[in-house]
């Protein structure tokens, strides 16, 4: 199939919104690059298109002889990229590879996968399971959307990881469609139940990977996190959760949602295998660029946490719901008494970056989805057939969250000029500073990972009850901190997440309160 279109994109048009208009130069549409790369030699005709559409689109005054001119340029650049070749690392294909049954529509394809040496390593006996926005080789890949349809031949270095430490990985779980929602009902394949919690939701994004945990199926499960989509469904499955620093676990052959604030993290069984799970998928990759110079970590957890500081963010403790807030003071009170100062802290910022998150993921998805996955400058190495499939996605099949997402996105960038995009960068930019401040002063923050536990089916219905779920956790994806979720009680049957974050590459110390948090219960 043969492919070359230079299109202005709907929501960053000229003055007029139309793409044939001229646009003043700083003010373009984006350029959408849907190239075959088997093919990049173009016809004259084709290439005289592509000339004039680029020219229009960063403000150029072209006549026929400067076009002929560039032509020239472009059919000989073309012809000598040519010689470049995208392919991806190959990987024995899955077998066995069945849809899910379970009673919490949990699992999307369960399946048998030949590993290097699964008698032995660090994971091995443990049987694991990945969102379904990373890649499995012979596994079909739907982001929890009907509108995509891809079958990997290689997998994410993270899922290659936990084949080469010997894991299980047996199964693939549901998700929120495209990971832009935080209770799983948004799944196109069903909503996703709670183990812990009759007739509530599981939190989502990674709804199927806490879900089958929880549930028994799985000992650990990869999910991703971009505004609390590992450590939400923690918290309200009752589980453990690790979102870890950014950048420091590979994203290749994963489905970004906000490249900014994606970050793989793993939900598990206990404290101590969730720093297994993480310590054998991190560290530099050199299929994800934007992990090179990431130190491999080390994640040694000490038996006591005995002198540690802690700082209790005051701004969510007074935020969550009493019965939250009772079993997190208890679990603070706990940690005292096992010799950990505790202190009460401030964070300003904290209440308004939830729609500083809003801001950037709507943004950077739409962008995304604009450009087939593709990230230029901070890519994270998406394979050739996966950009293949989002450039072939079936837009009439996406669900009515992400339609919506996208339109919001685009008109923002309309409306806006970007300007709210900016903004949120300086709010990102703000409280950084606040929490590293905060953690040059103490080795951890505490607070309630949600404010609430697990709502009821339905009742998540509009933009103030969404912020809400993410209120806890999408802060520490602005800032880039690792943040663990633990479970520490329960309110009115249904649990209860204490979260610590700790400063960039420093999961052992969050570990460690978590361990403790373990020891105390």
């Amino acid at each position: 199939m043969e492919r070359f279109a230079l299109d202005a994109n709907l929501w960053h048009s000229g003055a007029d919104g139309d793409p044939s208009s001229s646009a003043p130069r700083g003010q373009s549409w984006c350029i959408v690059n849907r190239m075959t790369r088997q093919d990049t030699r173009m016809s004259g005709e084709r290439s005289s298109r592509a000339i004039r559409r680029a020219a229009e689109v960063y403000g150029f005054s072209l006549d026929d002889e400067g076009v002929e001119r560039y032509v020239a340029e472009l059919d000989a650049t073309a012809e000598a990229l040519g010689m470049l070749e995208a392919t991806d690392p190959a990987a024995e294909p899955a077998t066995e590879v069945d849809e899910g049954d379970d009673p919490h529509n949990a699992i999307r394809y369960s399946f048998s996968l030949p590993g290097d040496d699964a008698a032995s390593g660090p994971l091995s006996n443990y049987r694991l399971g990945v969102k379904d926005n990373l890649a499995v080789a012979g596994v079909p890949m739907t982001c929890g959307s009907a509108a995509l349809s891809y079958t990997p031949d290689y997998h994410a270095t993270v899922v290659q990881r936990l084949v080469d430490a010997g894991g299980d990985v047996r199964a693939t779980t549901n998700m929120d469609e495209f990971a832009f929602f935080t209770t799983g009902e948004t799944c196109a394949h069903g909503p996703i139940g709670n183990p812990a919690v009759d007739g509530a939701v599981p939190g989502g994004s990674s709804s199927g990977s806490g879900a089958a945990v929880a549930a028994g199926h799985l000992d650990a499960a990869l999910g991703s996190d971009t505004g609390g989509s590992v450590r939400i469904p923690a918290s309200y499955c009752g589980i453990v959760g690790l979102k870890p620093t950014h950048r420091s676990v590979s994203r290749f052959g994963f489905v970004d949602l906000a490249p900014s604030l994606d970050q793989v993290g793993v939900l598990a069984t206990s404290v101590k295998l969730a720093g297994d799970v993480f310590e054998t998928v991190a560290g530099p990759d050199i299929r994800d660029p934007s992990t090179l110079g990431m130190p491999t970590p080390d994640v040694s957890v000490p038996d006591t946490v005995d002198s540690l500081q802690v700082g209790v963010v005051e701004e969510a403790m007074t935020d969550a719901d009493p019965s939250v807030r009772e079993q997190v003071d208890a679990t603070v009170e706990a940690l005292a008494d096992a010799g950990v100062v505790v202190d009460r802290i401030s964070l300003p910022t904290f209440r308004v970056t939830p729609l500083a998150v809003l801001a950037t993921s709507n943004v950077e998805f739409a962008r995304l989805v604009a450009d087939n996955g593709q990230v230029y400058g901070t890519g994270t190495g998406y394979s050739e057939g996966l950009r293949t499939a989002l450039d072939d996605l079936d837009s009439s099949r996406l669900g009515d969250n992400v339609v919506g997402q996208l339109l919001v996105g685009g008109g923002l960038l309309e409306t806006t000029g970007g300007n709210h995009y900016v903004a949120a960068q300086r709010v990102r930019e703000t409280f950084t500073r606040e929490v590293d401040d905060a953690l040059a002063a103490y080795d951890a923050l505490v607070l309630p990972t949600t404010p609430t536990t697990a709502p009821s089916f339905g009742t998540v219905t509009d933009q103030e009850a969404f912020v809400r779920t993410i209120s806890h956790t999408a802060p520490f994806n602005l800032t880039g901190n690792p943040a663990l979720s633990v479970p520490c009680g329960t309110a009115d049957g249904r649990p209860v997440g204490c979260q610590f974050v700790t400063a960039r590459h420093d999961e052992s110390t969050a570990l460690a309160l978590g361990s403790a948090v373990e020891r105390s219960s």
